[in-house]
């Protein structure tokens, strides 16, 4: 069961039984539907959402509009925000008016589960520091702390990567697992973009810590404490 209140934003009642009829099967049963932009503004003020899903095409303003007035309010500024978009160029205004993530309307809900799951993890990190041993992951401002000592600042992604692998140490973490958790969506299969980012997370990191970043041969990734004397030289990916 999940205890996370979701905001869905659109027009269309199908859509919106439909949607909900998901989320209750994957035990989000706490969801309101707002079927104006008005009304999302009127209802996310009076009891703000964890995640707001909200539609392009509404019958009032534009969801680009919703998603900028929302961004203006101090009490919702942080709130995440999905837009319900599948084009290029909506998903740049998007990212322009303050939105975090896109999902396109689909038939099956697998993309919409993938990027609730991104979502609440990023924002569960936003609210404390995961430890091991003598490393600290500080989610506030993304620091990870080293031996007491700031060691590095990463970007969202590379910290939400960092953070499930040390948060699931010692078990390895499957490369479709970390690529939908950190992109929202599913792997194409052939795409490298994890093994670039493991890379980059890498060289930021100080040798000691990077160390422990561990290929998992045709399976994925592990954060080992401690390093084994073995991998004082990380695997290539």
């Amino acid at each position: 069961m999940h205890h996370e209140r979701i905001l869905l934003v659109d027009d269309e009642p199908g859509w919106v039984e439909l949607v909900q009829h998901w989320l209750a099967k994957a035990g989000y049963t706490n969801f309101e539907a707002a079927l104006t932009g008005l009304e999302a503004l009127q209802k996310a003020q009076a009891n703000p959402p964890d995640c707001i899903l909200l539609d392009l095409v509404l019958p009032d303003q534009s969801g680009m509009e919703v998603c900028a007035k929302l961004r203006a309010l101090p009490a919702l500024s942080r709130t995440p925000v999905v837009l319900l978009t599948g084009h290029k160029r909506e998903k740049v205004l998007g990212l322009q008016n303050g939105a975090d993530y896109f999902v396109a309307k689909d038939e099956k809900p697998h993309e919409l589960f993938a990027t609730l799951e991104a979502v609440f993890r990023r924002k569960q990190m936003e609210q404390g520091l995961l430890s091991r041993g003598q490393l600290m992951l500080r989610s506030s401002d993304r620091k990870v702390i080293w031996k007491e000592q700031a060691a590095a600042t990463l970007t969202p992604k590379m910290f939400l990567l960092m953070h499930i692998l040390v948060q699931r140490s010692p078990q390895p973490v499957a490369r479709a697992d970390l690529f939908r958790a950190v992109e929202g969506h599913e792997d194409p299969g052939v795409s490298r973009a994890l093994d670039v980012m493991l890379n980059r997370l890498r060289k930021a990191l100080p040798a000691e810590v990077s160390s422990r970043i561990v290929n998992v041969k045709n399976f994925g990734y592990v954060f080992l404490d401690p390093a084994p004397a073995s991998s004082s030289t990380p695997p290539a990916a």
